[in-house]
């Protein structure tokens, strides 16, 4: 589609690889400052024209993505923002290089991940999350697939094209916006989309309490390798049952969750909003504050050779096969700059094509001269 259009051309970093990662309307490529070989750091090239028509997303959204993944600052879950600039037919965003590709390609399906890795990254999500939330910003999309991995295996949240300032200077403000992926979204959020004819026309959701539903979607998934639901709405029949029950659902998929992580899942995922779980809640919770020896005492991961064993036991790979397609990455004949959205569902935003190493604090030095010629924090070519 973008083949018509060039990429900007006045760029202060130098593109060293095609598309590495898709999502609906952009594309991600690696990047090099244009006088050395590093740091290498993530490119997101957003086609403005194409997520307006194809994607319904305005010039607006688009510059409230950079806005708010800039104003959440450096956290060590969340994937760092650098820089931004645009063209009259682009927008780029510069950040933070994710190694380890996305989590979704690492939980097994119908399996999941040990119980022991998926409280790991339940605690790096909720620490992730809750740091969002503190500056007064939502995710509304949270799903593994815009979960990445850095280098040593940490999660690093990805992806704020749904964000929204949901708290400002103490004054708090409901959303009515119909967005996130089925699987994973609150049943509040539905509401808003009339997708039950009941509900009032004037529904709203509070957005950090749909990102907390979220995280027990994720926290599911990451026990049994499937989601609970299509969506939660009346047409799911396992929804429905949740519902029906209180939680005490007769899928066998909930058969397997652990007892104590069971009890953490139905607070999370409560259908009424105010009776969910808040994130103190959440870290007092005995499955939550269990000793997990693959952390170090500030969260960190204590060895990552240990853990990506540990993944890999649960992944069915067939060493001795050689796979005639790669799920991840288009033939080489296809590369377009931005994908078609045909699966945008699938891949995460920063799905790296093969590791690097670089140094975090290279990133900042390089960046800090793009941002002294930048215009109220994006990138604008000098003349």
């Amino acid at each position: 589609m973008s083949q018509l259009d060039p990429l900007p051309k006045e760029l202060p970093f130098r593109i060293i690889s095609k598309t590495v990662g898709r999502g609906a309307y952009a594309s991600i490529k690696k990047a090099i400052p244009l006088d050395s070989q590093s740091p290498v750091f993530a490119v997101k090239l957003i086609h403005k024209g194409y997520a307006t028509k194809h994607g319904r997303i305005s010039a607006k959204q688009l510059a409230m993505e950079v806005s708010l993944h800039s104003h959440i600052g450096q956290h060590p879950n969340i994937i760092e923002w650098f820089a931004s600039g645009e063209d009259a037919v682009w927008r780029w965003i510069a950040m933070e290089y994710a190694e380890g590709g996305d989590l979704f390609d690492k939980i097994e399906a119908d399996v999941g991940v040990r119980e022991d890795i998926a409280q790991l990254y339940f605690l790096q999500l909720v620490g992730g999350v809750s740091f969002m939330h503190s500056k007064g910003v939502a995710h509304r999309d949270l799903k593994p697939e815009n979960i990445l991995l850095s280098q040593d295996g940490s999660l690093k949240l990805a992806d704020f094209g749904m964000a929204t300032m949901f708290e400002y200077k103490g004054q708090r403000k409901a959303s009515s916006t119909l967005c996130g992926s089925p699987p994973y979204i609150a049943p509040e959020i539905l509401a808003c989309g009339k997708v039950d004819k009941r509900a009032p026309s004037s529904a709203r959701y509070d957005p950090d309490l749909v990102d907390i539903w979220s995280c027990g979607v994720i926290l599911f998934v990451l026990l049994v390798g499937n989601t609970p639901w299509d969506e939660p709405s009346s047409t799911s029949w396992e929804y429905s049952e949740y519902v029906k029950t209180s939680g005490k659902s007769s899928d066998p998929l909930w058969g397997r969750i652990p007892p104590e992580a069971l009890s953490l899942l139905r607070g999370m995922m409560s259908v009424d909003p105010q009776k969910r779980f808040t994130f103190a809640q959440i870290r007092q919770h005995p499955w939550y504050t269990r000793h997990n020896p693959l952390l170090t005492a500030d969260g960190r991961i204590s060895d990552p050779i240990v853990l990506a064993t540990k993944m890999l036991e649960n992944l069915r790979i067939d060493l001795g096969k050689i796979p005639q397609t790669t799920l991840a990455y288009p033939p080489a004949s296809h590369d377009p700059t931005v994908d078609s959205g045909l699966n945008a569902g699938r891949f995460s935003s920063t799905q790296p094509e093969a590791p690097v190493k670089g140094d975090p604090l290279e990133w900042r030095r390089f960046f800090k001269k793009v941002v002294v010629l930048c215009k109220d924090g994006v990138y604008v070519p000098e003349a």
